[in-house]
C-alpha cells in the first residue's frame, strides 16, 4: 500500500478530531480581527458558557474534588462542563487532537452512580477531568506526537500511568498538541498545525506539552499531565501562567508511553501534572504515589509521599539565585527581569536568604543536552517522517543534520555517558556546598526561558532551551510557579546600542523584544531542588506563592 502523503493523514486526523466535537458542542465562530489577544477572558465573557458551566471551569481542581465528594455538583456535570470548554479552546487555540467525550460522560456517570450506591468515592481523584498530553497511550486512540505515522493508528495498550489515574477516579476527556516528536519548544507540526497561546494569541504556549499548556490556561482543563525531557512542561506551563512539576526520573510511572525516540536512555523524560493551582500539583502527586506505583512499573522508584519535608516547620530558607539574572549565554527579556526581582524582593523581605549564584557548567551540560538529543534522535526521527514528505522545521535542522552524519560509535556514547555523571555529581556537590558559609542552598530560583513567551514561530531560529534543559541532564526536580504578566510601561526595551550581548543569539533574541507587542505575556519562573525532593520543590514553591501573594 502507499505511504500517503502527510496532507491526506493531517485531514483524516483532524476530519476525525472535527466530527468528534461537532457531535456535542458547536463553538461560535468569530472572526479573528475581533479577537483580543487574552482569548481566555474574551471566552469567559462571552455568552457561550452558562453560569454555572463558568463557575465550574474557573473552580480549582481541590474545590472541584471536594463538591463533587460532597455531592453539591455530579462528576457528569463538572465532565460536560469542561468538554464544552474544551470545544472553544480549540476553535480559539487548535490545541487538542484526540477527543474522548464519549467515554468521559460514560465514566462519570458511572463515578456518580457509584457514589450514590457506596456512599464514597472511588479514590482522591473521583470525578475529576484530567486532560492527557497527546503521547499518552489511552487505547483505541492515536498518539501522534505530531507525526504521520502516528497519527491515525489506533494503540491497544493502555499506559501504565494512564491506569492508575483512572483507577484513583480521573476522568480523560481530551488529548492535547504537541510539536513534531515533542522535539521543540513551541507547539506546531504537519498533522494538527500550530497551538498559540490562550493568555496572548501572538504568542507561543510553549512546547512540547504546549497544548496542555493552551488548554489549562483557556480553563478547559483543571489539571493536565504533560512530559519533559528538556523543558516540555516547565516552558508551557510558565508561559500559561501556571505550575508545573518536572520530577526525577523514576518517580513518577512512565512504562508504555509514545516517545520521540525509543530505545535510548541517556536522556529520560518525565511525566508530570500541570494546572493553574500549586494545591493542585500536591493533590495529583500525593494521589499517584498513595496507589504504589512501583509495584506497576518496574522502574518506578518506591518512594512514598513524604509530608512536611522542610524541618523545622517555617524556617527560613535559602536560595540561590543566577547573578545578573543570567545564566551567562542568554539575558531574559525585561518582563522577566522584573519577575526575577520581585520574587528576590519579596523573600528577602519575608526574611529569607538570597545567596548570589554563578553558573558553573551551565553552558557545558546545555549543549551536551542538545547534541545527545539530535545525535541520538535524528535517524529515528527522520526515518519516521521523511516517507510522509514530511518538512523539516527550522529549530530541528539538528536532527536532520545528525540523521546524515556518521552514526555514533559505543566510545562516544561511553564518554558522554562519564562526562554526564561527572557533571550531575559535581552540581551536587555545588549544592551541598555553594553557599557562603560552605553550606547547602535549599532550591535555586531561575527564569524558565530568556522570553515571557516568544512569538508563534519564533523560536525557528532561535530556539534556546539553556534555562530548563540542565535540570534533565541533571535529573533534578523542579516547579515553575507564575509571578506576573509583561507591562509595556514598566519592561521598556534595552537600548541595543549599548546593550552587551553574550553572543550573536543573545544579540538576536534580545532585539526581538518589543514592549508593547509582548505587553500582556505572562511571565513564569522555577524553583529547582536536587534529584527525588519533589515535595520539597512543591513546599518551596509553596513558600514562594505565599510571598508573592503578600
Amino acid at each position: 500500500m502507499a505511504i500517503q502523503n502527510y496532507r491526506e493523514v493531517s485531514a483524516i486526523a483532524q476530519t476525525r478530531r472535527d466530527t468528534k466535537i461537532a457531535a456535542y458542542h458547536n463553538p461560535p465562530e468569530v472572526k479573528e480581527s475581533s479577537l483580543p489577544n487574552n482569548l481566555t477572558e474574551y471566552a469567559l465573557n462571552s455568552i457561550y458558557y452558562t453560569p454555572e458551566e463558568r463557575t465550574i471551569v474557573e473552580t480549582e481542581a481541590d474545590v472541584i474534588l471536594e463538591k463533587i465528594a460532597n455531592r453539591e455538583w455530579t462528576s457528569l456535570t463538572v465532565t460536560k462542563a469542561f468538554c464544552k470548554a474544551s470545544a472553544y479552546a480549540q476553535r480559539l487555540t487548535n490545541c487538542i487532537t484526540e477527543v474522548l467525550y464519549d467515554e468521559a460522560h460514560e465514566r462519570a456517570q458511572y463515578l456518580d452512580d457509584y457514589l450514590a450506591k457506596h456512599g464514597k468515592t472511588v479514590g482522591p481523584l473521583h470525578g475529576l477531568p484530567i486532560s492527557l498530553k497527546d503521547c499518552f497511550i489511552v487505547p483505541p486512540y492515536p498518539a501522534s506526537i505530531g507525526m504521520s505515522n502516528w497519527a491515525n493508528k489506533a494503540t491497544d495498550k493502555e499506559q501504565v500511568i494512564v491506569t492508575i489515574l483512572r483507577e484513583l477516579g480521573a476522568v480523560f476527556y481530551v488529548k492535547t498538541n504537541t510539536p513534531t516528536a515533542m522535539k521543540m519548544a513551541e507547539t506546531i507540526n504537519n498533522v494538527w498545525g500550530e497551538t498559540r497561546n490562550a493568555l496572548h494569541k501572538q504568542l507561543t504556549p510553549g512546547g512540547s506539552s504546549g497544548g496542555e499548556g493552551s488548554l489549562i490556561s483557556f480553563k478547559g482543563s483543571p489539571l493536565g499531565v504533560g512530559t519533559d525531557i528538556g523543558g516540555s512542561i516547565r516552558i508551557p506551563a510558565a508561559q500559561g501562567f501556571q505550575y508545573g512539576l518536572k520530577p526525577s526520573v523514576g518517580r513518577f510511572p512512565g512504562y508504555g508511553g509514545r516517545v520521540g525516540v525509543t530505545g535510548q536512555e541517556f536522556l529520560v523524560p518525565v511525566s508530570g501534572p500541570m494546572s493553574r493551582s500549586l494545591k493542585s500539583l500536591q493533590i495529583y502527586t500525593k494521589a499517584l504515589l498513595s496507589a504504589t506505583p512501583w509495584t506497576r512499573d518496574h522502574k518506578c522508584v518506591p518512594v512514598p509521599w513524604r509530608d512536611n519535608v522542610i524541618q523545622p516547620p517555617g524556617r527560613k530558607l535559602r536560595f540561590g539565585v543566577l547573578v545578573g539574572n543570567n545564566d551567562g549565554s542568554v539575558h531574559c527579556h525585561p518582563p522577566v527581569e522584573r519577575a526575577l526581582d520581585l520574587t528576590v524582593d519579596k523573600l528577602k523581605a519575608a526574611g529569607h536568604e538570597i545567596i548570589p549564584w554563578t553558573p558553573r557548567h551551565h553552558d557545558v551540560m546545555t549543549r551536551n543536552l542538545g547534541a545527545a538529543l539530535s545525535k541520538l534522535g535524528g535517524t529515528a526521527i527522520l526515518n519516521d517522517i521523511k516517507p510522509h514528505g514530511e518538512p523539516i522545521f527550522g529549530s530541528m535542522k539538528a536532527y536532520e543534520a545528525a540523521a546524515d552524519a556518521e552514526e555514533l560509535r559505543v566510545t562516544q556514547i561511553r564518554e558522554m555517558i562519564a562526562e554526564r555523571d561527572d557533571l550531575q555529581q559535581e552540581y551536587f556537590e555545588y549544592m551541598m556546598t555553594g553557599a557562603p558559609d560552605g553550606q547547602p542552598v535549599d532550591g535555586i530560583i531561575m527564569a524558565t526561558a530568556p522570553h515571557a513567551a516568544p512569538r508563534l514561530r519564533g523560536l525557528q531560529a532561535d530556539q534556546y532551551i539553556g534555562y530548563t534543559a540542565l535540570w534533565n541532564y541533571l535529573d533534578f526536580s523542579v516547579c515553575t510557579f507564575p509571578v506576573l504578566f509583561a507591562d509595556k510601561a514598566q519592561d521598556k526595551a534595552r537600548d541595543m546600542k549599548s546593550f552587551e550581548a553574550f553572543s550573536d543569539l543573545d544579540a538576536r533574541i534580545q532585539a526581538d523584544y518589543d514592549a508593547d507587542f509582548y505587553h500582556g505575556a505572562p511571565v513564569g519562573l522555577q524553583c529547582v531542588g536536587k534529584r527525588f525532593e519533589e515535595e520539597k520543590v512543591l513546599e518551596m514553591v509553596g513558600v514562594i506563592e505565599q510571598v508573592l501573594k503578600a
